[in-house]
């Protein structure tokens, strides 16, 4: 009936919007809907033609995922594939490659409100239904504002503190936690206002967290000091840098509560801004922000965190006085005197696992393994891919350049299955070094990833080959294994406290047979299941998953140098 209306009225948009539900409740009752397909690419071309802003949709959004296409003139509709909250942020994935000309953001400041109004340019099919709630802001509004614009509108009675990333197919919109959390009087600092220094840089004395695994925080100098009531490792410590619009900022996320998050206020001559915020249920994130590239380092020392914050660039000259911020000598990049080669298992005609929903093992492999080699290159580990891209490569071939650049250590990264009829019982993460199988689930595994190799040698063979092996590199391979298995467990924990540990296992895998060094085969999980395929296919997770890797190598290296 509706869409009756909208021929009536001549609305196009109305008709496509109508024609998407028509083949969405069409698909999921199994009718044919190809007609109306034809119809909605029919229209799509029209308003395209009219709007003289985007090419015709041939693709469907599941096919757009795997496209190189570049965010311009000519993105396709459906171009947001999916947008929904996390903790305090809001995630914007898009099907397409997009960069920060696409966004655009600007404040509304109101008597009785106060709106933060993003618009990202591309077409999102459920804009309309889609809800959106952050906890301690008022409303969230998301709507499809014009034909190549999806705005998303954050209103509160406070002026809401905001930022944005841009990612190459994803926008995360964060709200700093202090921004919206109510406080006493005496504690609410206004990034606008002049705050005496004393008020500013809070004394480690006066907010000492006997209780939480975080102790204390405050500022010497160009130093952040911050003490913990236990020992700390590289594992429990994230740091990342990015460009934020028009600032830079360095992030260290902490594991562990402190109770002090929202009365501390840390201040550094020659920084812009440090914010200390509540990172999940179970963290804590310092933002160091400024206007200018600024060099940060960090030094870890059991009960003890030292960030140094070394001024390299000048700040903004744009007011009327213009100050040049002190400069200190450069400080190096760290660098790690270790070489690593990842290998995305499978690619290309090779999918690998399928799960739910056509969700592909060789995707999760390889973002994954992009992920743990920007943290691992960011850590000062020398580091390659034994594939960047939706490529296959010969088993037997994927050790060649571990070998040839003298690798320390070789990871294969790969996601577990299981058939249909346990795909709802089996989830977890597990981890394999290089040995005969000693049981049949071992057995299993190594079955179905050895399956794409090509050698040809009887069980009795490869067994007696692999009791060959060179014995300390298996006892290497066993110490990474379990370090990289605990690390995986911890991280992605923060996120889902169910993930089951499956264990570090010894199998018979061929694609760590050439390797010259410790090496190991990682499986992230269960693309079989229904819940945990759909979490290795979300960003964040993957994300959570490389960090976790990277844990467990730093934490294999300081016990092996």
């Amino acid at each position: 009936m509706n869409y009756l209306n909208a021929l009536i009225e001549k609305n196009d948009q109305k008709k496509i919007a109508e024609l998407e539900k028509i083949i969405l409740l069409g698909e999921q009752l199994n009718k044919d809907v190809t007609p109306d397909r034809k119809k909605l690419e029919i229209l799509q071309k029209r308003t395209a033609s009219n709007n003289n802003t985007y090419s015709s949709k041939n693709e469907t959004v599941k096919q757009s995922e795997s496209s190189n296409s570049s965010s311009s003139n000519n993105d396709l509709y459906y171009s947001i594939k999916s947008v929904y909250t996390s903790g305090n942020t809001i995630i914007v994935d898009f099907n397409v490659d997009i960069n920060e000309k696409d966004i655009k953001f600007f404040e509304l400041n109101q008597k009785t409100v106060n709106k933060d109004v993003f618009d990202l340019k591309g077409f999102f099919k459920d804009a309309a239904p889609t809800k959106l709630a952050i906890n301690g802001v008022d409303k969230i509004a998301i709507g499809q504002f014009k034909p190549d614009v999806l705005r998303i509108v954050l209103n509160d009675k406070r002026n809401l503190n905001t930022s944005y990333i841009v990612n190459k197919r994803q926008v995360i919109i964060s709200i700093n936690e202090n921004s919206i959390k109510s406080t006493e009087p005496t504690t609410v600092v206004s990034e606008q206002t002049s705050v005496p220094k004393e008020v500013v840089n809070s004394s480690s004395q006066e907010f000492i967290d006997t209780v939480n695994p975080i102790r204390s925080m405050e500022t010497q100098g160009n130093k952040i000091i911050v003490k913990f009531n236990k020992n700390y490792y590289k594992r429990d410590v994230q740091f990342v840098r990015y460009k934020n619009a028009s600032n830079y900022e360095n992030v260290f996320n902490l594991n562990g509560k402190y109770k002090y998050v929202n009365p501390i206020k840390l201040s550094i001559d020659g920084v812009d801004k440090i914010i200390v915020s509540e990172n999940g249920s179970n963290g804590v994130k310092i933002r160091i922000i400024n206007n200018y590239e600024q060099k940060v380092d960090y030094v870890l020392n059991d009960k003890e965190l030292t960030i140094t914050t070394y001024p390299t660039g000048q700040s903004n000259t744009n007011s009327n006085t213009s100050t040049t911020k002190a400069k200190a000598p450069v400080q190096q990049p760290r660098v790690i005197n270790k070489t690593i080669v990842i290998d995305p298992g499978h690619g290309a005609d090779d999918a690998g696992a399928v799960g739910p929903n056509k969700r592909y093992e060789k995707v999760i492999n390889l973002n994954v393994s992009k992920n743990l080699y920007n943290i691992l290159k960011q850590r000062g580990y020398k580091v390659f891919l034994t594939r960047n891209s939706d490529t296959f490569i010969k088993v037997m071939n994927r050790t060649v350049l571990a070998n040839e650049k003298n690798a320390d250590i070789f990871i294969s990264i790969h996601t577990n299955s299981v058939p249909k009829e346990k795909a709802n019982e089996v989830t977890g993460i597990e981890t394999f070094f290089l040995s005969p199988a000693r049981n049949e689930r071992a057995k299993r595994v190594a079955a179905i990833e050895n399956k794409s190799d090509i050698r040809e040698m009887s069980n009795s063979s490869k067994d007696v080959f692999l009791e060959s092996l060179n014995r300390p590199r298996i006892t290497a391979s066993h110490k990474l294994a379990i370090d990289v298995q605990a690390g995986l467990l911890q991280s992605a924990r923060s996120k889902y406290k169910d993930v089951n540990d499956s264990g570090v296992r010894e199998g018979p895998f061929w694609v760590l047979v050439g390797a010259q060094m410790p090496s190991i085969l990682v499986e992230l999980g269960y693309v079989s299941h229904p819940v945990e395929s759909k979490r290795l296919y979300d960003k964040n997770y993957q994300q959570s998953l490389a960090n976790g890797i990277a844990n467990g190598i730093d934490s294999y290296f300081s016990k092996n140098p």
